[in-house]
């Protein structure tokens, strides 16, 4: 008898526990459902008199709507909230780790803020007669200008981020080098990095955001390769060599990051389903389903849609007689149709596994004046360089970025906040 009530306990007890936790994880405050220990912080506003109601992150699979809707909010209410919000920020663009406030004044009104980005936030408010406004702000900052140099260890990613690099800065220090330097076979142990760009830092000194990369440096044992930003007067952004050369090329090395090239470009190639010799005038990127496909090149899109063995396929036609093609996808990037407009690096397609195909991968094929080639062994042309009405402009930015380059190179600690006055240049 005993043991059938240990049994029972052991058999019970956890089921109790169970339901326990969940009917009590129900009531839950609205900001404990909603945040998570990786969850931003709530950039600070100067505080006013109103009632802080809610304060929360949104969360996976969670809407602007169903966070109000917790936080005590009528239907009637969000409605009226996310209709005033819609010409500024329209709520379905509202993405998980997106910041919320909702408070009320001292006479009732309802006062909510949207931080989607951690420089500007939507603010939306109630008047006396219950109708609702909305308005685009700043949040309270300061910019500084930082300055790290890191030496390869490892990776150049874990090298880094062992340095307290943020990750999505290091993509973008890659980005920028991406036409000269291939990051899986070049870099070597002892090689040198240096970045120096933009930190956005709340009045409590907490970093906000990480701006914009002005320079950088690769330094190795057969060559230095140094990126300078300049901004023209249409406020457009490129990074060139110190002469001046834009350091983008025509064509991206590749249409995506993938695992491992599976085939290439060959007159003869033995066909993985079809078991027949046959021409593969393309490359194959092996990765995996839904791996983002980027267009090469700026170009028009003359092709979306089914081509029987290629199955989701999509062409592209570019400058100087050039076209590229993009099978096997899994689905288009949202807008993806004929006619349209691209620019480079702009997603336009998923990995997948359709048409005649064994497996996920991209088949990415250029032709060049209506022939096939190899794209791996193409050269193909920089971007446009410094326009001569800027030289002098760019001549005098670029000697003074890497003179603070140099400093940086000389100086004893990795991480190095600048003096205000070092980039008075900046505009």
């Amino acid at each position: 008898m005993k043991k059938k009530i240990i049994l029972l306990i052991i058999i019970i007890l956890p089921l109790i526990m169970l339901g326990v936790f969940y009917f009590s994880s129900l009531q839950l405050p609205f900001s404990s459902l909603l945040s998570s220990p990786s969850s931003k912080e709530v950039p600070e506003i100067p505080e006013d008199d109103s009632v802080l109601l809610a304060s929360a992150t949104i969360r996976h699979s969670e809407t602007i709507y169903e966070s109000l809707l917790s936080a005590g909010l009528s239907p009637q209410d969000i409605y009226s909230l996310t209709q005033a919000l819609k010409p500024l920020f329209n709520p379905k663009r509202s993405k998980p780790g997106d910041l919320l406030k909702l408070k009320k004044s001292p006479d009732g009104r309802i006062i909510f803020e949207y931080f989607p980005d951690s420089l500007e936030y939507y603010l939306v408010e109630e008047s006396e007669d219950g109708s609702f406004s909305a308005y685009k702000k700043e949040v309270p900052r300061h910019k500084v200008i930082v300055g790290a140099k890191v030496s390869l260890q490892s990776s150049v990613y874990e090298s880094m981020r062992k340095e307290g690099l943020d990750s999505e800065l290091i993509n973008r220090f890659a980005d920028i080098f991406a036409w000269e330097i291939d990051f899986f076979t070049d870099p070597r142990k002892g090689d040198t990095f240096e970045l120096i760009w933009e930190r956005y830092l709340s009045f409590e000194s907490k970093i906000l955001m990480e701006g914009k990369i002005l320079a950088a440096q690769y330094i190795n044992t057969k060559k230095t390769y140094t990126a300078i930003l300049f901004k023209d007067e249409k406020n457009h952004y490129d990074y060139y060599t110190p002469e001046g050369n834009s350091l983008r090329r025509s064509f991206l090395r590749s249409p995506l990051n993938y695992t491992r090239i599976s085939s290439r470009f060959s007159y003869r190639r033995l066909h993985p389903i079809l078991r027949i010799y046959r021409p593969h005038l393309g490359i194959d990127y092996a990765a995996p389903i839904g791996t983002p496909v980027s267009t090469v090149a700026d170009g028009t899109v003359t092709f979306v849609g089914w081509k029987g063995g290629f199955g989701r396929f999509i062409k592209i036609e570019h400058r100087q007689g050039i076209t590229s093609s993009y099978g096997h996808l899994s689905g288009y990037a949202k807008g993806m149709k004929k006619g349209k407009e691209v620019k480079q690096n702009q997603v336009i397609g998923y990995v997948g596994s359709t048409g005649l195909s064994t497996g996920p991968h991209l088949d990415f094929r250029i032709t060049k004046n209506g022939r096939y080639v190899d794209f791996l062994r193409e050269e193909f042309p920089t971007a446009s360089s410094i326009e001569p009405i800027h030289s002098d402009e760019f001549n005098q930015i670029s000697q003074k970025y890497q003179i603070q380059l140099h400093t940086l190179l000389e100086r004893p600690e990795s991480i190095y906040i600048f003096p205000p006055d070092s980039f008075d240049h900046l505009r």
